[in-house]
């Protein structure tokens, strides 16, 4: 008798656990604000990049002068599609130095870091007031800077900032755009050889300083140094043909045979 009541006792207490583990789950599940768990059951309203709004840049499209000497009218693109996209749109950081304005223009999102949630831009206005009147300076917003032409401002040129373009097309200045623009070291510099506006030949270092700007002990300075040749491609400067490590036409030619033999026929190799 004493085995039978032992098992009657174990029984009793393995059914009272059972039923204790699933009061504790029912209270659980009926808890305020418990989430669920299921596949199939609705997720939170909101994640946390939902929820938290942070400070993004506002992209300036256009700057236009106003009737207040010390302020411009900036016109700028919001993020868009959502009602939590984008607020308060405003200048920060501003400061004048060296004769021009500095600021930054930027808005504030809830959604921006959320994937696909603001997939458009709307155009909006912000003012930017100095303490004194503005009077034609260079003005540089999110880094970018924008110059007075005429009755508004132009964004000035990424390669050339804000003096103007060289219509010379042999400048010294568009021959260090199409160098940076070469498989070669920060600091090789070309050297023309021929150049009629439409169509350029130079000699380019891969490296000039192949053992650094102070030569390393052992380093002997052999420098590799290639003939290019280029023809003009309008805005996007000039885009190179060939390149050659040969004397005179030869490898030009067969790549663009209207490259004119006068500017590379005497060439000796480089």
């Amino acid at each position: 008798m004493s085995r039978l009541a032992g098992a009657a006792r174990l029984g009793a207490m393995r059914r009272l656990a059972t039923a204790l583990l699933c009061l504790a789950a029912l209270v659980s599940c009926a808890r305020p604000g418990a989430t669920p768990t299921s596949g199939d059951a609705p997720t939170p309203a909101g994640t946390a990049a939902e929820n938290r709004w942070a400070t993004y840049q506002a992209d300036v499209t256009a700057v236009r002068p106003s009737d207040d000497p010390r302020s411009l009218l900036l016109t700028v693109a919001l993020l868009a599609d959502a009602d939590r996209c984008s607020r308060n749109p405003r200048v920060t950081y501003l400061v004048e130095e060296n004769n021009r304005i500095y600021a930054n223009v930027v808005q504030d999102s809830r959604l921006s870091a959320v994937v696909g949630a603001c997939p458009t831009h709307t155009p909006g206005a912000v003012t930017l007031t100095v303490p004194g009147p503005i009077a034609g300076r260079v003005v540089v917003l999110n880094q970018e800077p924008w110059k007075p032409e005429g009755d508004e401002y132009r964004r000035c040129d990424a390669t050339f900032g804000c003096d103007p373009m060289p219509t010379d097309h042999c400048d010294p200045a568009w021959i260090s755009v199409a160098v940076r623009g070469m498989d070669v070291s920060r600091h090789s510099v070309g050297s023309p050889e021929g150049c009629d506006g439409r169509w350029l030949v130079m000699t380019v270092p891969f490296d000039p300083v192949p053992c650094g700007a102070e030569a390393r002990p052992g380093c002997a300075a052999s420098v590799t140094v290639r003939r290019y040749f280029l023809r003009w491609a309008g805005e996007r400067g000039w885009a190179t043909i060939a390149g050659s490590t040969e004397a005179g036409c030869g490898r030009v030619h067969s790549a663009e045979p209207a490259f004119p033999s006068k500017l590379c026929a005497d060439l000796p190799r480089p």
